[in-house]
């Protein structure tokens, strides 16, 4: 099957992993593992089952993340953008490359919907950009977002037309005392406006070609748009209905335009409940692991049991190991250890009398007897001594806790 589309991932620049901190200060957030799996493997995987092939998905990398490149070449073209680049301007670095249509995905972006769905809702619409939103389900009674929903921060608030275009959108990262404002064009160019405030932007965004001429536009004038979800995507929301976007194009733009017989640029929204999660924090990070343990969660397509552990592994007898718990290969368990509803990675050492609950264990950990983790985020080749208790601590790549020390919420570096 031909793809009429190249897929562009963001595979995380400079600041990339700032919320991620301490996991990312010497990894790449791409690199980061779900369920024992690097988190861009499964963009490939989706984009793979969709059709894409090598030739057709484009991955952006700063020369800092040689480590991605080594682990995907063979599975896309990369290309490398300048060190401090925002979104949009690693895209305008890479517009070379960039020759059709386009699907344009963060590295933190986890995605279960179908994207050939997607993409057949944005040619059926004629969108210039199409806006993939998880739209979370509401307790009706309790008036209130589900246990799984990210509680410590609000939803994005949505102005969603009644032929699914998007008016306006204020998003998290908004301050609290932002104004709701739309203007009167865009209002009344559909005949009724739903505000919707139980929705997530996925950072996933079907554009046609064109929008790249445009963003280069306005990114040279006095806007200076550079990044792409937080000022460009915000801006062409507000002017869609305004013609005089069409003048900032070239000719030869222009004449695509109009033989997609478009007259303004239309900005949809393809609304799914199917499993999304963007990863860009400690707590989705955390919880997207967690749901990966579930057996059949369609947003995760690894997932290994108990009882493949024990056919890879010989553990004591004694060792109580939950069957919501998945261990990598190479992992040594010693006697009377418990782990419950965690993940751990591969060739992890784990002593005697350990008690693991909640957690996620990157791999080449080591643990000394007599510890207790509990709701901890321990970074590949960290160690812990002996009687120590880690309560909601996350330690950083080949970060250490010295013997006999208890620790609560405590971001700890090497």
């Amino acid at each position: 099957m031909q793809i009429k589309y190249q897929a562009i991932i963001l595979g995380g620049g400079q600041k990339a992993g700032s919320m991620l901190f301490p996991l990312c200060q010497d990894y790449s957030k791409s690199l980061l593992p779900i369920c024992n799996k690097p988190m861009i493997l499964y963009q490939l995987d989706l984009l793979e089952t969709a059709g894409f092939g090598p030739q057709d998905i484009l991955i952006l990398l700063t020369k800092n993340h040689q480590a991605v490149a080594d682990l995907v070449q063979r599975r896309a073209e990369i290309f490398y953008v300048s060190e401090d680049s925002e979104s949009g301007s690693a895209l305008l670095e890479a517009h070379e490359k960039i020759k059709k249509d386009f699907i344009l995905l963060s590295c933190d972006s986890m995605i279960g919907a179908n994207i050939l769905d997607l993409l057949d809702f944005h040619y059926s619409k004629k969108a210039t950009i199409t806006c993939l939103i998880k739209e979370e389900d509401l307790d009706k009674k309790q008036g209130r977002a589900p246990i799984s929903c990210n509680l410590d921060e609000s939803f994005d608030i949505m102005f969603i037309g009644s032929d699914q275009s998007l008016l306006h959108i204020t998003s998290q990262e908004d301050d609290d005392q932002v104004n709701l404002q739309v203007s009167r064009n865009v209002l009344l160019s559909c005949q009724s406006v739903q505000i919707m405030t139980n929705l997530f932007d996925t950072h996933v965004y079907v554009c046609q070609y064109e929008v790249l001429e445009l963003f280069q536009k306005l990114s040279k004038q006095e806007l200076e748009i550079q990044n792409w979800r937080l000022e460009f995507l915000p801006y062409i929301i507000k002017h869609q209905k305004n013609v005089n976007l069409l003048n900032l194009m070239s000719k030869k733009e222009q004449g695509l335009f109009n033989e997609r017989k478009q007259q303004q640029f239309s900005i949809k929204v393809f609304i799914t409940q199917d499993y999304a999660r963007r990863l860009n924090n400690i707590k989705d990070y955390q919880q997207a692991n967690y749901e990966s343990m579930i057996k059949g969660n369609k947003g995760i397509s690894l997932y290994q049991t108990v009882q493949d552990f024990q056919i890879q592994n010989q553990y004591p007898q004694d060792a109580r190991i939950s069957p919501d718990t998945v261990i990598g290969e190479g992992t040594r368990i010693g006697n009377k250890v418990t782990i419950q509803r965690s993940i751990i990675g591969k060739n992890c050492t784990i002593g005697d009398h350990v008690k693991i609950s909640n957690s996620i264990i990157m791999k080449n950990v080591v643990i000394n007897s007599n510890c207790i983790i509990q709701h901890c985020i321990l970074s590949n080749e960290s160690a812990v001594g002996h009687a120590t208790e880690l309560n909601k601590c996350n330690l950083g790549t080949l970060a250490s806790v010295e013997p006999n020390q208890k620790l609560v919420d405590e971001c700890i570096i090497r």
